[in-house]
């Protein structure tokens, strides 16, 4: 167990203790100079676990109530379910089931609470830090992100029952980390802006439209892009996909389309920051512009970002593009009908689902 581990597990053991308003500040703040004192990589490490705890309770508790409908047995089950649960989905935090799974409903729901307020406390520690300590710490936060959603994808593939379930707790579990690259989708917040219906632009939608880390790092993971490789986001918002894949991915060549201009200047304010400018771009496109030429590129991804008479315009020329050289088109959401219509029109691989067809890969022949 390590410094991170033994933290985490104090703080769930002694959390409940101090759970009454009047002691938890102290409590919390205790903790929060405890995690302040480790590495960037370690601090990385807790925000991990923590946040990835505060889903997994909740999970729990899930699980626990509906075992209650049958309360002769609903003990036992529920012990069962979580030495199988812990062995497998959530074999990362196996060092706190001795004490996770004695807890009752109201003291897991409670537990969770504690943890979220733990997680914006690391948080606001990380905000506080130098550039470079962020650089390290988003960087190392990431790579463990993926480790999460490829273990979880992994037995999801074996056929593993809980993992769909834990899979949605998930998608929003490390949404607090475009705190630290600062995207402010605020900004949306009484936007005014005329496209003609060229674009679907999510006005005020803000973190709800935003493409998950989960989406995120498995595409980026299934994609399998070589050194070199550009990669086009069509309809970039305010700049998550590009930012992920410019901090794991420095080998690859990143550009940004998005039509909204105040997206684009914090998605090339946080680059900057992040020290990422060398290879990812963000620019200002309304790509329903007949005279605009999209660039050749090995990977395009798209969020379901336009109308029908843009898709057409976009897609017909990706077409073009697939004909010259092999390409992935990677979508979230309904672009992926679409994309199908045109697999199989121009004999492409069949596509890949994941997520039951929210994120699709299309790979055109060579």
């Amino acid at each position: 167990m390590n410094i991170n581990q033994s933290l985490l597990r104090e703080f769930v053991i002694k959390g409940l203790v101090s759970y009454k308003k009047e002691l938890r500040g102290p409590f919390l703040q205790g903790f929060r100079q405890q995690f302040a004192s480790l590495s960037p990589e370690e601090v990385a490490e807790a925000f991990i676990d923590v946040t990835f705890l505060g889903s997994a309770l909740t999970f729990l508790q899930g699980e626990q109530w509906n075992l209650k409908k049958d309360p002769d047995t609903s003990s036992e089950n529920y012990l069962r379910f979580t030495e199988q649960t812990f062995a497998s989905n959530l074999l990362s935090l196996n060092y706190l089931q001795e004490t996770l799974q004695t807890l009752n409903a109201k003291e897991l729901r409670q537990t969770a609470e504690l943890c979220e307020e733990l997680e914006r406390l690391l948080l606001s520690h990380v905000q506080s830090a130098s550039q470079e300590q962020k650089n390290r710490f988003v960087a190392r936060a990431l790579q463990l992100m993926e480790n999460v959603f490829a273990h979880e994808n992994t037995l999801s593939l074996q056929g593993n029952i809980q993992a769909r379930s834990l899979a949605l707790s998930l998608y929003r579990t490390f949404d607090g980390l475009d705190q630290i690259f600062g995207l402010n989708y605020d900004a949306d917040v009484g936007m005014k802006t005329d496209v003609n219906g060229t674009e679907r632009l999510y006005e005020g939608a803000g973190l709800g439209v935003q493409s998950s880390y989960s989406t995120l790092l498995t595409a980026l993971r299934e994609v399998q892009a070589s050194q070199g490789t550009r990669f086009i986001d069509l309809g970039s918002g305010y700049g998550r996909v590009g930012l992920v894949v410019g901090v794991l991915r420095p080998d690859i060549d990143f550009i940004g389309y998005e039509y909204v201009k105040h997206r684009v200047d914090i998605s090339n304010e946080s680059t900057a920051k992040f020290g990422l400018q060398d290879h990812v771009h963000f620019f200002t496109q309304d790509l329903s512009e007949k005279d605009f030429r999209i660039p050749d590129a090995e990977v395009y991804y798209m969020f379901d970002p336009f109308s029908k008479d843009t898709y057409q315009h976009v897609l017909n020329q990706l077409v073009e593009v697939s004909r010259r050289q092999r390409i992935v088109v990677v979508t979230k959401g309904n672009a992926r009908l679409w994309l199908k219509e045109i697999a199989e029109r121009e004999g492409w691989l069949p596509g890949q689902e994941f997520d039951g067809g929210n994120l699709s890969l299309f790979r055109s022949r060579e």
